[in-house]
């Protein structure tokens, strides 16, 4: 296959009118398709139980984008539609005709599954049933949309029907938040780094914080998330992923086997603290909103603080927090290092010295600041604690591209590094169950509409 063919791609996407395939998929395609890595040659199917044409289709999909720019991109692609319930077989029977006629002299393909999980196995059964799996000179890949079933035991299961169709090198989990520009930059930043590598272990490391705090609550998402609650929604997922991250020791190398490889180590090793050491909440209208859906009260959380340590010679005994919120004054996702104190033994005016502080940002602001003590030149022979901050923006200029865009080009290169590996996602959803066994004897309580994440109640 020459160059100019391994770019044609005909990217199937199930959950075709969906607000993630409206806002988030379909212009990130578009954008693909606009820088080159994709052909222009390359098609969209959008697969629904709503009645469109393909023009129709095409004219919904444009008037879901505010974006001007992403309008325009859009409104130049080749789109397909097909009206037809996935979980009906005579579905793939007509995909398979439009996917014959759009891919005559071969292609490769993507299917994208932005569906419930329960869709999974009906979906994969079905594409192997019609030979949907395999693409005529070309490559096939997969790509699940979170969550990725709600236990180990229902994900466990979503492994062994979708590996019957699919080979695990075939099949791409999205996590987003891998392809967060400075999550993407913690591998660089700590391993080409001694001055940081160095220090980061239990000898110096007082504690670790991941933070992801949202000002929006659970919004239309109510049902999937009165089931869910804030540690199968976040933790289990997006925070244990960046955790990994973090911790993993240096690889050999950076490629995405060496990367599973070493953060798999990390999440095996993690263990859950006691009850006394957790807390979750729920927003006080949160209530309401439910009631208003006919929804059952389930004490729901929609903030939770877990402590974990990680049983290994590196970290041991270095306090792990993973804190996440909705409906919260300030949206902001953080990982906090937070360092030991430093006693110097300088004499007057040095002995309270500040601790060395590692912020990294992850939105709004893409930085790193590092806490440093410093002499302070308005108080002689003193120090004072200051931040030396690296501002992505500033170096490289703004970073326009979505992480959607990021994550569907990686997956056109077979680079499964900001992908979840099927061992990760099991070990992932252990340390959660563990957890969400200790939900009755966690405290919990009911905190106002726009809490500060910095008040107390928030943070016992």
């Amino acid at each position: 296959m020459d160059d100019d063919k391994k770019k044609v791609v005909t990217f199937v996407l199930f959950g075709g009118t969906g607000d993630l395939t409206r806002k988030k998929l379909v212009p990130a395609f578009a954008n693909l398709v606009d820088r080159g890595v994709l052909s222009k040659s390359s098609t969209l199917i959008g697969i629904s139980r709503k009645s469109f044409s393909d023009k129709q289709y095409k004219k919904f999909l444009v008037k879901s984008i505010r974006n001007k720019n992403e309008r325009k991109l859009v409104g130049k692609l080749n789109v397909k539609y097909l009206e037809g319930d996935f979980s009906n077989p005579e579905c793939f029977k007509r995909l398979k005709g439009m996917m014959s006629n759009c891919e005559t002299r071969g292609c490769n393909r993507i299917y994208y599954l932005s569906t419930g999980f329960k869709f999974f196995p009906r979906i994969v059964s079905n594409l192997k049933r019609y030979n949907l799996n395999k693409a005529h000179n070309g490559y096939t890949r997969i790509i699940f949309e979170k969550p990725f079933g709600n236990n180990l035991k229902s994900s466990n299961l979503l492994d062994k029907k979708i590996h019957n169709t699919f080979s695990e090198e075939e099949v791409y989990r999205i996590d987003h938040y891998l392809a967060k520009e400075t999550v993407k930059n913690l591998n660089v930043l700590f391993f080409t780094n001694p001055i940081l590598y160095s220090t980061l272990n239990r000898e110096f490391v007082e504690s670790i914080q991941v933070i992801v705090n949202e000002e929006v609550g659970v919004g239309n998402r109510i049902n999937y998330y009165n089931d869910a609650g804030a540690i199968r929604d976040m933790i289990q997922n997006h925070l244990l992923q960046v955790l990994s991250l973090i911790l993993m020791d240096r690889p050999d190398d950076l490629s995405p086997k060496s990367i599973h490889d070493a953060k798999i180590n990390v999440l095996k090793g993690l263990e859950v603290s006691s009850a006394r050491n957790h807390l979750i909440g729920q927003y006080k209208s949160y209530t309401s909103e439910i009631k208003k859906e006919g929804l059952k009260e389930k004490k729901t959380e929609t903030y939770a603080k877990v402590e974990l340590n990680c049983k290994n010679k590196r970290w041991d005994g270095v306090k792990l927090v993973l804190r996440t919120g909705k409906k919260l004054r300030r949206r902001f996702g953080q990982i906090r290092i937070n360092f030991k104190p430093y006693h110097a033994n300088l004499g007057k005016g040095y002995e309270g010295l500040g601790n060395n502080k590692i912020i990294i940002n992850i939105y709004p602001k893409q930085n790193v600041s590092i806490s440093m003590n410093s002499r302070n030149p308005v108080k002689d022979e003193n120090a004072k604690l200051v931040n030396f901050e690296f501002s992505r923006e500033m170096e490289f200029g703004p970073n326009s591209i979505d992480e959607y865009s990021v994550l569907l080009e990686e997956a056109i290169k077979g680079n499964k590094a900001l992908f979840a590996r099927d061992d990760e996602v099991k070990e992932a959803w252990k340390i959660s169950e563990k957890i969400l066994k200790m939900k009755d004897k966690m405290k919990f309580i009911i905190y106002s509409d726009g809490a500060d994440p910095s008040e107390d109640i928030l943070n016992k």
